[in-house]
C-alpha cells in the first residue's frame, strides 16, 4: 500500500510507482487517490514523458486519462489509461507522470505485452467454381501487433454445405419421423455425414513465407483449390485463417462447362 502524500485542498496521489500493462494501443492501471477535503474533487488527466525517445516524444507527452471523481473525506483506488503507438514493441519503458495541480513527476513504468493482431482483406470471400476448380482472389494481409508476422504459405478452409444442419434434419424426419426418434437421428447423422467434403487449400500468394513487420501489409493473391467432391448448384460455406484473422469463404458451386464465364476462376490446371 502506498504512503499518501498530503496536499492541502486537493486530492491526494499514492507515491507509489504507477504501472500500466496491456496490449497496444491501450494500457491500463490503478491510482491511489484520496480527498482529505469537505468537497467532491475531480481528477481529469495527466502527462506521461517517456525515456524511451523512439515511442515517446518529450516535447509532446502522452495524455493519461483519469477521469476520477472522489467525495470528500474518500480513498480509493482509479483506473487510469493511456493510448501508444500500436507497433509498441513488448518490453518495460520507464517514465515521468504529471497530473493536474501537481509539480513534481513521479515515476510511472509501462510494461507492454506481445499483440499478434493480423487483418486480412477482405475478410469474407464469395466464390463460384465448379468442383476441383481454381478460383484466384486478390488480398492484403495487415500486420497489426507489435511483433513480426511470418505469412503463411497454406491455409485450410472448412466446409459445410450451406443450412445443411437444419434443411438435412427436415429430410429425416420426413423419411424416418414415424419410426421413432432413434430412426430418425441415425437418418439424420447419416445425411449431415454425407454432406461434408474436403476442405478447401488456401495457397497464398506473393509474400508467402516472408515477415511483415509491425504496421506494415504485403499485397498477395489467394487461391482457392476447390475440393472435387461438390454438388453442383449447392451453396458451402466455411472458414480459414491467418494469423488470429479468421476469414470467411462461401463456395456457390457451378457446372464444369460454366466455370470459365465468371471472371477470376478457371478450371484447375488450365490457366
Amino acid at each position: 500500500m502506498a504512503i499518501i502524500q498530503s496536499m492541502p485542498g486537493r486530492l491526494v496521489i499514492g507515491n507509489a510507482r504507477l504501472v500500466l500493462i496491456g496490449q497496444p494501443p491501450l494500457l491500463a492501471g490503478m491510482l491511489q487517490l484520496a480527498n482529505p477535503t469537505a468537497d467532491k474533487i475531480k481528477l481529469k488527466s495527466g502527462r506521461v514523458r517517456l525515456k524511451d525517445k523512439q515511442w515517446g516524444d518529450p516535447h509532446r507527452p502522452l495524455a493519461l486519462d483519469v477521469s476520477a471523481r472522489l467525495p470528500g473525506g474518500v480513498a480509493a483506488q482509479v483506473p487510469v489509461s493511456m493510448t501508444v503507438d500500436q507497433r509498441m514493441s513488448p518490453g518495460e519503458y520507464s517514465g515521468e507522470a504529471v497530473f493536474d495541480g501537481e509539480d513534481k513527476p513521479r515515476e510511472v513504468v509501462l510494461k507492454v505485452l506481445e499483440n499478434r493482431e493480423v487483418a486480412v482483406t477482405p475478410a469474407a470471400f464469395m466464390l463460384y467454381g465448379a468442383p476441383g476448380a481454381t478460383v484466384s482472389v486478390p488480398a492484403v494481409v495487415s500486420n497489426l501487433g507489435n511483433v513480426p508476422f511470418a505469412m503463411p504459405k497454406v491455409a485450410l478452409a472448412a466446409l459445410g454445405l450451406d443450412s445443411a444442419v437444419t434443411q438435412l434434419f427436415h429430410v429425416a424426419m420426413a423419411r424416418k419421423g414415424t419410426e421413432g426418434h432413434q430412426a430418425a437421428l441415425d437418418a439424420y447423422a447419416q445425411l449431415v455425414g454425407e454432406s461434408e467434403v474436403d476442405p478447401a487449400k488456401v495457397l497464398v500468394g506473393a509474400g508467402a513465407g516472408a515477415l511483415l513487420s509491425p504496421g506494415e501489409s504485403g499485397e498477395t493473391t489467394l487461391q482457392f483449390e476447390l475440393p472435387q467432391r461438390l454438388a453442383r448448384h449447392r451453396l458451402y460455406r466455411g472458414t480459414f485463417s491467418i494469423g488470429r484473422a479468421e476469414c470467411s469463404v462461401g463456395i456457390e458451386v457451378a457446372e464444369a462447362s460454366l466455370d470459365a464465364t465468371r471472371p477470376g476462376t478457371a478450371p484447375k490446371g488450365r490457366k
